[in-house]
């Protein structure tokens, strides 16, 4: 296969962590860079040896010789920027979420069916080390049937504020919840087996730094097959400093795994009547930004299909969409 020539769009910090994943993963070139910042755009440019740079998207897409573009970019100019790449013949890697609302994920969906064209979700905690170690063990049986999972990731003030778009609902869809919930989410179905979730009754707070979205929330979920998840993410809430970070656990019939622990993943097996061995999971050397975009580049080879797709997107918003109701009508919704 030759080499996927990518264009960055967005050289932040995420952006300049996705470009790097990139030549990690090998097959790729950084071969433009797009950014309204010209410090920022010059700087990114520079360090990725990139040949076109630009300050603004059209001019990327116009260019015959891009294969594929990444998109690192505030929420609300996700849909856009994506349909606009895939009309113009383009692979997409996304940031999530799709954008602000279901319709975004939708249209994206609609524009890589039509133009025949990958997309992919960056849904990066996926291809991390330790949760790539937690899929092998469940899919080998160590766990047995997973059903159910806790998760969550807590800052005590870790708000993140951007041009301020994170604050404002009809530009991010939402606070804590969609920024640093979804994925745990993602995760936690992604590792159970992917079941579809059923029902959801949530918790919206922001009584700390009074912002328009929610500094915290908690939502139970049942899932179609019985199992069930727990959430809670913070950007900002008063905790013991040891409660800080991320937690995925995942419960099933004849064994447990804690993903995130200072050994790395760890699997507990043997609980009947007695305290349960724990054994450390080997991890791979490939993960993270390299593991993704070295699944970008399969599925572009067509020896893959997305892991997170255009469903997926679909799919993460109809979850939000629930979640938001369940916080405004203080009852349990539907998925």
């Amino acid at each position: 296969m030759k080499q996927i020539r990518l264009a960055l769009i967005g050289a932040g910090a995420t952006g300049r962590a996705h470009a790097a994943g990139a030549l990690a993963a090998g097959g790729f070139k950084i071969a433009a860079v797009v950014d309204p910042i010209a410090e920022r755009l010059t700087a990114a440019a520079t360090q990725f040896k990139a040949e076109t740079s630009a300050a603004a998207a059209d001019e990327v897409f116009a260019k015959p010789d891009i294969d594929a573009v990444c998109l690192c970019v505030p929420t609300q100019h996700h849909a856009a920027l994506a349909t606009a790449a895939l009309k113009a013949g383009k692979h997409v890697i996304c940031e999530c979420p799709p954008g602000p609302a279901t319709k975004d994920a939708n249209a994206i969906a609609k524009a890589a069916e039509k133009n025949q064209k990958i997309v992919l979700y960056s849904a990066v905690r996926r291809f991390g080390a330790a949760e790539q170690s937690a899929r092998q063990a469940i899919e080998k049986g160590y766990v047995g049937r997973a059903y159910h999972a806790r998760v969550s990731a807590t800052r005590t003030r870790g708000v993140p504020h951007g041009t301020g778009w994170y604050h404002d609902p009809a530009q991010s869809g939402g606070g804590a919840i969609i920024d640093l919930g979804l994925p745990m989410l993602d995760l936690a179905l992604d590792l159970m087996g992917k079941p579809k979730p059923a029902r959801v009754f949530a918790i919206g707070h922001k009584p700390l730094l009074k912002l328009p979205v929610e500094e915290m929330g908690s939502a139970l979920i049942t899932l179609d097959n019985g199992g069930s998840i727990e959430l809670t993410c913070a950007w900002a809430i008063n905790q013991p400093p040891n409660q800080i970070g991320t937690t995925c656990r995942i419960s099933g019939e004849s064994g447990a795994l804690d993903v995130y622990t200072p050994a790395g993943p760890v699997l507990y097996r043997g609980f009947e009547g007695k305290e349960p061995k724990a054994v450390a999971l080997k991890q791979p050397k490939v993960a993270g930004h390299a593991a993704m975009f070295r699944h970008f580049r399969d599925c572009i080879a067509g020896t893959a299909q997305p892991a997170v797709g255009p469903a997926a997107g679909i799919a993460w918003m109809e979850l939000a969409n629930a979640i938001y109701k369940s916080i405004s009508t203080g009852k349990a919704v539907e998925v």
